[in-house]
């Protein structure tokens, strides 16, 4: 049974002949091994909804990430089935992921392997009632600028006549990557901006996951491409207009182990990730870690907590509020959520069920409550 389905009335704006106001959810099919199941979801507070992964096989053929979830306990009908609930969401399949380039490289160079995915997707969004595909191919290579341009083509003339959807998740960094921009807006109909992972494990001090606007302490490169607004910035003048991104909004925060548990600010010093692999849901950091130090940072608009030797950068219910009313301000497609399953599904920290998915439709559509 779906929980605290709601009643909404929901303004929204449409901008060159394309809705705005749109929230893109990913869902991650192996939440369910965590008991966040679709049933779990309320699906009015999507107007998308990305059944995250289905991988790539070396052949060009799409197979299923975990056949014992998909298929056996038919989460892919389980999730296409919300639209029961919600007749306007629209259920995408998300194919590959991080860790699949290669595969998508070595594919789209391929005449018969490009073939042989376009068949497959065609099989996969037919048999399971999805509305169309997304593509995440995130680091593309300069030599796979006109491959992949080639493969957007030959699904989009597939798709078109079914009337199904063809979107990408793309790296925030548009310049480091394989990105042909204003070819890949003509064949997309939105791009998912990996607006996030801004810093890391990869890090060499102490800096926020996702940030909506730079800091005075950052050098002039990490001002000029690890926030949001930055990001978002420089797709539009690589080609892409606004209304055609969508702006990510990351469930979770990355921690840091601190050199000196004295300095504990933006860019303070680190010997590596934090504690328990240095990644939190949010549904974990507002149960858990309220005894921490909580720092509100008015320059980057996100907050950090932090207790002895251990520093978290992460978004919350205000920071969220402020990427919402950006988006909105600055007329971009929508929120991009990953992932949705990291929200406080069940209400546990006392502010109501998916709390943060809720606040970031109290802006993005205008969402009155009934």
């Amino acid at each position: 049974m779906i929980k605290s389905l709601l009643t909404v009335s929901i303004a929204i704006t449409v901008l060159n002949g394309i809705q705005a106001g749109n929230v893109i959810c990913y869902y991650p099919s192996y939440s369910a091994y965590d008991d966040i199941t679709p049933e779990n979801l309320d699906p009015t507070l999507c107007t998308h909804i990305n059944y995250a992964f289905i991988l790539l096989s070396e052949d060009g053929s799409l197979e299923v990430a975990d056949e014992y979830l998909d298929i056996d306990q038919g989460l892919f009908t389980r999730v296409t089935n919300l639209k029961l609930a919600n007749p306007s969401l629209k259920v995408l399949l998300s194919v590959g992921g991080g860790g699949q380039s290669d595969y998508f490289s070595e594919i789209a160079a391929d005449e018969s392997k490009r073939s042989t995915f376009v068949v497959s997707a065609n099989h996969f969004l037919s048999e399971y009632n999805f509305d169309g595909l997304d593509v995440d191919w995130e680091y593309p290579e300069d030599a796979d600028r006109e491959n992949y341009i080639t493969l957007l083509r030959q699904l989009k003339e597939a798709f078109e006549p079914k009337g199904w959807l063809l979107t990408a998740a793309v790296s925030s960094a548009v310049d480091e990557h394989g990105y042909n921009a204003p070819e890949m807006a003509q064949y997309l109909d939105f791009i998912n901006l990996m607006t996030y992972d801004f810093y890391g494990p990869w890090s060499q001090y102490t800096g926020q996951n996702s940030a909506l606007y730079a800091s005075s302490v950052e050098s002039q490169y990490e001002k000029a491409n690890l926030n949001v607004e930055a990001a978002a910035n420089k797709w539009v003048s690589a080609g892409v207009p606004k209304n055609r991104l969508a702006l990510g909004m990351a469930f979770y925060g990355r921690s840091f182990t601190l050199s000196k548990s004295s300095d504990h600010g933006l860019h303070a010093g680190i010997t590596g990730v934090g504690a328990d692999g240095g990644e939190f849901a949010y549904s974990q950091i507002c149960a858990e870690f309220n005894d921490w130090e909580t720092v509100s940072d008015e320059e980057q608009h996100n907050p950090y907590k932090y207790k002895d030797n251990q520093w978290l950068g992460y978004d919350n219910l205000q920071s969220l509020t402020d990427k919402a009313q950006f988006t909105v301000t600055n007329g971009f497609f929508g929120a991009m959520i990953w992932s949705i399953n990291q929200d406080d599904i069940f209400g546990e920290c006392g502010q109501g069920n998916q709390t943060l998915l809720r606040k970031i439709n109290s802006y993005i559509n205008k969402v009155t409550i009934v």
